[in-house]
């Protein structure tokens, strides 16, 4: 991270996040402001939501524009590790957010989990992954036959309104 009277350095900036430095766009923007505020604030932004602390609402909203790789792993290791089952759902909720093409293999995971709210929010995984165009519907189908069969009537109800849209 820079400090305030020192300016970035944009080509080492473009180097350390593997893009090519005469390259732009919004996804190499999120990444390289992910990188200028630091892993450790992207993790500590995914505890401060799931714990529920002041202004959780603003940093979700940073999460969700920035949808950085700390964050997307915190989120997953808060919901593979934490006994607490309410900790455990809101990762999985915020990492509905931040998610990307990258964590589609996730839904699947999500979908055989034994709770009934992590089932849910699987599904919304899938349905952020759609809605924001970062996955095209050929590859959601394996997924949405997944849910269409589902045990849990809330998720294939979500599936069917995935499928009319």
């Amino acid at each position: 991270m820079t400090g305030r009277d020192e300016p970035v350095d944009w080509r080492a900036l473009a180097d350390s996040i593997g893009a090519d430095p005469n390259s732009g766009g919004d996804r190499v923007a999120r990444r390289a402001i992910a990188s200028l505020l630091g892993d450790e604030a992207m993790r500590g932004a995914v505890d401060w939501y799931v714990a529920g602390l002041p202004a959780a609402e603003h940093a979700r909203s940073v999460l969700s524009l920035l949808r950085p790789e700390a964050a997307r792993s915190r989120c997953l290791e808060i919901y593979r590790t934490d006994p607490d089952a309410e900790r455990r759902h809101l990762a999985v909720e915020l990492l509905r957010v931040v998610a990307t093409a990258d964590d589609l293999p996730l839904v699947a995971e999500f979908l055989a989990d034994a709770d009934p709210a992590i089932q849910l929010w699987g599904i919304g995984v899938l349905d952020q992954l759609l809605s924001r165009g970062q996955i095209d519907a050929d590859e959601a189908q394996p997924l949405l036959r997944s849910a269409e069969r589902h045990p849990n009537p809330q998720v294939r109800e979500k599936c069917a309104v995935l499928r009319a849209y």
